[in-house]
């Protein structure tokens, strides 16, 4: 119960600071169409695009072993020690190969935005992975609001005060993210986080074997995530594509919200002892299925109505592609939490081999079913992709750390979930929402135990309150 109403205490904190800076970004939309036209967005897309894909090259996984070896007891001086040199290096290949780039001719006049806007982000992310590593996550959501307002007022500054464009739009986020690295480095020397210096070979070691394979883990994933996208374009052009990207945007709130909960249950993971994890593993495990089971049925049951209220008319069609990505993002968010075994017991190496299977599957399942089939080859291809990976995990994960893993419920609960999408798609609406209130019925049990434990922290809380009245 103790890790639970950690967890849950964390998963808030996450949330509320998660979802302030999402609802703020999608309210600010309207403000940078304004100021930016098509092709500078176009512009401004490709240098992010190119950051994103810089950064684990960069940051040489530091930010994710700093919070694993902290967070796991190391000492922290020597910890914080080998993060500071693997910036260093990083940053300083960046600046070493940052005039390859002046050979594509559209990032040629960002080249010192491309700089900077890596390399604060990169500082940013070691910073606030230490905010985590320290169980101080109302400060590390208070840090991520801050870096969203940010950025927010420095692009009304830039964009609108100044007329600054493309470039007023980097600035406003680098910026952001050098200012938010200041307050989060001023408030760790302030409560004594901001250990001396003490490089230890055998720490350095371990924090490499950790780290180096989570490179060409998340550009694998950034490969499974968005191959799919560049060959439609190749073969069915820019309006196809537009629909399955506005497609996407639905399942996302799924993958973002298993995200933020993820983030929390690193944290209670590390630091559960050893005897106690896999029945830890476990109980989370069974409370999270039903939830996020519960999530896709609602995507499937409403994909029309929210594409009709989210998107234009001319989007209509995107909601024949949300289903089936509803029950890809399901095994995403399935992938992921088996990936924090990998996490727990630092096997980064099976993380990468998982992520390249899956990356592999679905390059080969797009090369065959796009040319042909177009988004509808797509989004099977990437479901086919995400069950790939989360079998692949769940078959190893038995022998790293045995936990049932609801497979026969799983597998039952998947074949409803598929039907109600064909179902869904064909416009056979009752059906539909027939398969899926029975593809939850599985996991009664599981159900029982999620609301008992919402309940008894929700008394747990309330009696906490009455006490500090009295």
């Amino acid at each position: 119960m103790a890790t639970k109403g950690r967890l849950f205490s964390h998963f808030i904190f996450l949330g509320v600071g998660a979802v302030l800076s999402k609802l703020t970004v999608l309210l600010m939309m309207p403000f940078y169409t304004a100021y930016l036209t098509p092709a500078d967005f176009g512009t401004a897309d490709i240098v992010i695009n190119t950051a994103v894909l810089l950064l684990p090259f960069v940051s040489l996984g530091a930010p994710e072993a700093i919070f694993r070896f902290v967070a796991g007891g190391y000492d922290e001086g020597a910890v914080l020690a080998v993060g500071r040199r693997l910036l260093f290096v990083g940053v300083a290949m960046l600046a070493a190969l940052l005039p390859l780039f002046g050979l594509f001719k559209v990032l040629r006049p960002f080249l010192p935005y491309l700089f900077f806007y890596v390399a604060f982000a990169v500082w940013h992310s070691v910073l606030s992975h230490r905010l985590r590593a320290s169980g101080a996550y109302g400060v590390y959501a208070v840090q991520q609001v801050f870096c969203t307002l940010t950025t927010v007022l420095l692009a009304i500054l830039l964009l609108a005060r100044w007329g600054l464009g493309v470039r007023g739009y980097l600035i406003a986020i680098f910026l952001a993210d050098a200012l938010t690295s200041l307050v989060i480095l001023l408030y760790l020397r302030l409560v004594g986080g901001v250990k001396p210096s003490d490089y230890r070979q055998d720490v350095a070691r371990a924090m490499l074997r950790y780290a180096v394979p989570l490179i060409p883990t998340a550009t694998l994933w950034w490969v499974l995530a968005v191959a799919d996208h560049y060959l439609l374009l190749h073969f069915h052009g820019e309006a196809v594509t537009g629909l399955y990207a506005a497609a996407g945007k639905l399942p996302a709130l799924l993958t973002f919200a298993s995200s933020v909960f993820l983030e929390a249950w690193h944290f209670a993971a590390i630091r559960e002892r050893e005897c106690d994890r896999a029945g830890t593993f476990e109980r989370i495990y069974g409370s999270l299925l039903p939830v996020l089971v519960s999530f896709v049925v609602l995507l499937i049951v409403m994909a029309r109505p929210l594409v009709g209220r989210m998107l234009a008319a001319d989007f209509a069609k995107a909601a024949d592609y949300v289903p089936f990505l509803a029950v890809a993002a399901l095994f995403s968010a399935l992938s992921s939490f088996l990936g924090s075994v990998y996490v727990v017991k630092l096997r980064s190496g099976a993380s990468l081999l998982t992520a390249l299977v899956g990356a592999v599957v679905n390059v080969i399942l797009d090369l065959a079913w796009i040319p042909a089939r177009g988004a509808i080859g797509a989004m099977s291809a990437t479901l086919v992709s995400y069950i790939v990976v989360f079998l692949w995990r769940a078959v190893h994960c038995l022998r790293v750390m045995p936990f049932d893993q609801c497979l026969g419920k799983l597998t039952f609960s998947t074949v409803l979930l598929v039907l109600a999408s064909l179902l869904m798609i064909g416009e056979v609406n009752a059906p539909a929402v027939a398969c899926g209130a029975l593809s939850l019925i599985p996991f009664w049990r599981e159900i029982d135990d999620s609301v008992r434990f919402f309940l008894s922290y929700g008394k747990k809380m309330l009696q906490n309150k009455t006490k500090n009245k009295i």
